[in-house]
């Protein structure tokens, strides 16, 4: 078929332009209050919001493209029956926002903390930590179809359990993404989902997803995948998200199969596990059949591989993966021992660079060096000020969009204490997923934060004379040298 002319181009392209523009204008807003008590039940405003357990469902089957959809603090399910084959169908264009308490005229009034806005697949609210499953839906969220790109922000996930012999329904207990979709999901907890073949939270399928600032907690897979199972032809990205204490038999947080591109950015891995005997498995994740995993600035620490000897950390069983600015410590097999459980290739290839890997990992920049963690055995993975992981990860491989830590503070922060060991201009982005916050001098020209200024600043300015930024560079303007000197000559003596 020959492509439209010019001007029949110019006349396509004007008439979509006018479509969205008009779609634009008519897009509405859905208002969910399971607390309400009265009112027209239609979601046209928080006094007319829709008010029944399936509430969400409700909106979502009213909504078109542009419009969003209003959650209360409650507990939302697809269904007000017990047909397990009911989902929140996520749509194009549609999004879901939780963290309202009921008034709010716009998205900045949330708190997501406070009000709690939790997605459902417990049909008969009966689940405990360990039963009561057997009645809930296969999946919580439905995202099946080309182009099909729908928002959950703010929202707790919890209760699916895929456990059907049917096809796809043993798989993604929290939620199904297939065939060319890519749906996003931020500032969203996945907690006690399940399944029975692979992906207790995410059975993921030729689509492209995207999870920012997510929570994954508590969730347990088959075969494959405590947290998620992506296989064939996925390019998914992780960015500031936390996998906690999810189990499978091969994969306890992440499998990526069969041509998956997995991305993380930011992320931590704690507590997860894989029960597969031998050396086929990963506690936090497991890659194979040609797909690539991206790990940028994460910390990958105190996972398990409780049947296999090997691959507590990341196991990469075929294809080519990239591991820059990491922290991989402390995963063990089932002996307990970290030897060769950090990052193992089995048939694949991993290139590390400027990681601290426990035992240690052959790349550039690789040390093995303790990262002193603040108190990881209370779960704090922060570094300590003095840590030999600040200011020692390389700049060019954190990605681009890599402005914030796992808290939310600022990448790139230098700690003047620390001699910077990784590679790039000053400052340096630490290792790990939590970035150092040096506390600010109360006076200028204290280079080392101590409160005085003295010798010290006077000669780690001289020792930096000329150089671009460093710890000299008191003005922080790129360069130490004159004016710099000035801030150490004219504030000597104690910061007051």
């Amino acid at each position: 078929m020959r492509p439209p002319t010019a001007a029949l181009s110019f006349g396509l392209g004007l008439t979509v332009a006018m479509a969205g523009v008009a779609a634009s204008a008519d897009a509405a807003t859905r208002y969910v209050n399971v607390n309400l008590q009265g009112g027209a039940n239609d979601g046209s405003s928080w006094e007319n919001a829709f008010r029944d357990a399936n509430g969400v469902a409700m909106a979502l089957a009213a909504s078109a493209s542009g419009d969003q959809v209003w959650v209360a603090a409650g507990t939302y399910k697809p269904t007000t029956a017990t047909t397990r084959t009911a989902y929140h169908t996520l749509k194009t264009g549609v999004a879901i926002y939780g963290g309202f308490a009921g008034g709010e005229s716009s998205l900045d009034e949330r708190d997501i903390a406070a009000n709690e806005t939790i997605l459902s697949g417990d049909l008969l609210g009966n689940d405990t930590a360990t039963s009561g499953y057997t009645e809930n839906s296969y999946h919580v969220i439905y995202c099946v179809g080309t182009g099909t790109s729908g928002t959950v922000d703010g929202c707790t996930v919890k209760g699916g359990y895929a456990n059907s012999s049917a096809s796809n329904q043993d798989k993604g207990g929290a939620v199904l993404i297939l065939s060319g979709s890519a749906p996003t999901f931020r500032d969203c907890r996945f907690e006690r989902n399940r399944c029975t073949f692979g992906g207790g939270v995410g059975y993921v399928n030729a689509s492209s997803p995207t999870f920012e600032r997510c929570t994954f907690a508590d969730n347990t897979g088959g075969g494959y995948g405590g947290g998620f199972d992506m296989s064939t032809s996925v390019n998914a990205t992780f960015n500031n998200c936390q996998f906690l204490r999810n189990s499978a038999a091969r994969a306890g947080a992440v499998e990526a199969y069969n041509g998956t591109q997995f991305k993380a950015t930011n992320c931590l891995f704690v507590g997860n596990t894989c029960s597969n005997s031998g050396t086929n498995a990963g506690g936090a994740i497991w890659s194979g059949v040609s797909s690539t995993t991206t790990l940028r600035n994460c910390t990958i620490v105190a996972n398990r591989c409780t049947g296999g000897t090997t691959g507590g950390g990341f196991l990469n069983a075929g294809g080519t993966s990239a591991v820059s600015n990491c922290i991989v410590w402390g995963n063990t097999g089932s002996t307990g021992s970290p030897t060769n459980n950090q990052i193992t290739n089995s048939g694949g290839t991993t290139v590390a660079t400027y990681s601290t890997v426990q035992l240690g990992f052959t790349g550039s920049g690789n040390t093995a060096v303790d990262p002193l963690f603040v108190d990881a055995a209370n779960g704090d993975y922060r570094l300590q000020e003095l840590s030999p992981s600040i200011d020692a990860g390389a700049n060019s491989a954190a990605g681009t969009g890599n402005t914030v830590d796992l808290d939310g503070n600022l990448r790139f922060v230098d700690n003047p204490n620390v001699v910077d060991t990784g590679i790039g201009t000053a400052p340096i982005v630490d290792r790990g997923a939590y970035e150092s916050q040096v506390a600010a001098s109360p006076c200028t020209g204290d280079s080392n934060a101590d409160g005085l200024v003295d010798a010290v600043d006077l000669a780690n300015v001289l020792a930096a004379w000329g150089a671009a930024g460093g710890s000299g560079d008191l003005n922080g303007d790129g360069m130490t040298d004159g004016v710099d000197l000035a801030l150490v000559l004219g504030g000597w003596g104690p910061c007051t």
